[in-house]
């Protein structure tokens, strides 16, 4: 029983773990000779590693626009700890969420061996978070034993892992240089509206990317140029609105404004640079040995990953759903005030950031600009209504939900929330 927890607790729980356990099984089904099995699994977590590394690290870098926002609409400043919201949120769910997560995970990869949706889900930090979540619903929710929600929560966990992967794929068929792949991310209703939207309302051969650009701006088609230039111009206007003097006290260390935005700017340049990295070297590994897996564990089975993979070639639809998601939960933000909603809530910057991104490259793929703009601007009213509306269910897991609350939690978590206490 200690081995089996200890692999569930420390192996599986592992996002670099799970995916080079995935990596290693592909190529030995493949009967690879042991420099190839040993080589790609390692490059598999190398890879793996960069991208989380480098998207963990941009979304930190979005951190200090948190307090200047708060003080330029006049709320009280608070400095955004990540380690300590996670820390304080699995103090008190920790132990379900991981069994949930493990026993998910198998659920998601019988699902896909017996049913037509062959679809594994590879985003295991995003369905960690995700498991802790339905933890925390039928832990507040409900007067279900832990074994009960143990059980219950790994069949949900595993539902929304393979069904989420199953709907996303065939949005994948709209955005170029896709393949061998569907995405596996908390962000994919809101993906699945705003390639609807885009759709609807959009016109798709005015491409974001696309753009005609001046022959003196063609440098801004690079990237890791165009995401550095840009994100210095959003630092330096947000300081200069909020002010040079509690830039310098409060935020930037001492830096002017200037110094500081180049810096804040630079950062994600460098941070793009190294997910484009990661993403060669883990798709150039994983898909290949994920084919020994469909061919003899699972049939025709789809591995599903994480949302940077899609951003080395979209940096346009990452600003502007950036920025777009961010007006729409702002907005929401000061509705809320309005209405006098008993809990108060700010934008979480780091899911608006990310679930903005790829719900704008959804939205351009089928609507163009006015797809990219309207869906990623749907997408932030979803974060702030529904984390507005999540947290009175979830009790202690409320620190972790105000700062990584994703639109898949927003938007289902209410709705199970209060489904539950409805039901009880």
């Amino acid at each position: 029983m200690n081995i089996i927890m200890y692999f569930l607790s420390k192996i599986l729980s592992e996002p670099a773990f799970l995916i080079g356990l995935v990596a290693l099984i592909g190529l030995l089904v493949q009967k690879k000779s042991f420099d190839v099995v040993l080589g790609g699994t390692v490059k598999t977590m190398v890879g793996f590693l960069i991208i989380t590394t480098g998207a963990q690290n941009m979304g930190m870098a979005l951190t200090p626009l948190q307090p200047m926002l708060q003080h330029i609409f006049g709320m009280e400043t608070q400095v955004v700890d990540i380690g300590g919201s996670i820390g304080a949120s699995m103090s008190a769910f920790g132990a379900s969420a991981t069994l949930i997560f493990a026993l998910g995970f198998l659920v998601n990869v019988l699902l896909a061996r017996f049913t037509r949706f062959k679809y594994i889900h590879l985003s295991a930090h995003v369905s960690f978070f995700y498991a802790g979540l339905i933890a925390a619903l039928l832990s507040v929710g409900t007067s279900l034993s832990p074994i009960m929600i143990t059980l219950i929560g790994s069949v949900v966990l595993g539902l929304y892992l393979t069904i989420s992967c199953a709907y996303m794929a065939p949005l994948l068929k709209d955005i170029p240089g896709t393949g061998g792949y569907t995405i596996a991310h908390s962000s994919s209703i809101g993906c699945l509206i705003s390639s609807k939207l885009g759709k609807l309302l959009g016109n798709k051969e005015h491409d974001l990317e696309k753009i005609n650009l001046p022959k003196k701006l063609q440098f801004l088609r690079e990237t890791t140029i165009a995401l550095s230039v840009i994100m210095t111009l959003i630092f330096f206007l947000i300081a200069l609105i909020t002010g040079p003097k509690f830039i310098s006290e409060n935020i930037s260390g001492g830096r002017d404004i200037v110094s500081f935005s180049i810096l804040k700017g630079l950062s994600f340049g460098l941070w793009i640079t190294i997910i484009i990295t990661g993403v060669r070297m883990m798709l150039s590994e994983i898909v290949p040995a994920f084919h020994g897996i469909s061919e003899k564990i699972v049939p025709n089975a789809v591995p599903g990953l994480d949302i940077p993979v899609l951003f080395p070639n979209h940096p346009t639809s990452v600003i502007v759903g950036f920025i777009s998601s961010l007006a729409a939960g702002l907005l929401g933000m000061f509705l809320l005030g309005i209405m006098k909603y008993p809990v108060i809530v700010f934008p979480a910057l780091i899911p608006t950031f990310f679930t903005g991104a790829v719900t704008a490259i959804f939205g351009n793929a089928t609507g163009g600009r006015r797809g990219a703009i309207i869906g990623s601007f749907v997408n932030g009213l979803i974060l702030i209504f529904g984390q507005a509306l999540l947290l009175p269910y979830i009790g202690g897991y409320e620190p972790v939900m105000r700062v990584l609350c994703e639109t898949d939690y927003a938007f289902f978590g209410p709705i199970v929330g209060w489904l539950l206490h409805l039901f009880g």
